[in-house]
């Protein structure tokens, strides 16, 4: 008995002087928070910092009293040219954002005068 009683308290002695199992709870470490003479500037919000990209829902602006045409399917610069009457690189001239390799059905074409 007083054998059994020694393992039982050399074993809880053992434990206790490892920690005793139990794990500390970790305490939460300050917060660092910026002094009054920090220099510090918040980053802009996506809303707030301006795009360099143009709005692609915007359609051309015509010139006053010009028209626009819309680009079907099959269209090519030089189709349209000669459809309605206009020289080729006035075409292009008058939509310099447009490529004519590369028009898509939908793109709105500023078209000038003749």
């Amino acid at each position: 008995m007083r054998r059994g009683l020694a393992f039982v308290l050399a074993g809880t002695l053992a434990v206790a002087a490892c920690g005793g199992g139990a794990t500390p709870t970790p305490s939460s470490s300050p917060a660092a928070t910026p002094a009054s003479s920090d220099i510090f500037a918040p980053s802009p919000s996506p809303s707030d910092a301006a795009s360099t990209a143009p709005d692609a829902s915007a359609a051309p602006s015509a010139p006053v009293g010009g028209k626009t045409y819309t680009v079907k399917k099959n269209d090519t610069m030089w189709a349209i040219s000669q459809k309605l009457g206009v020289a080729l690189d006035k075409l292009i001239a008058a939509n310099p954002t447009v490529d004519p390799t590369k028009m898509r059905i939908g793109a709105v074409l500023v078209i000038p005068p003749k």
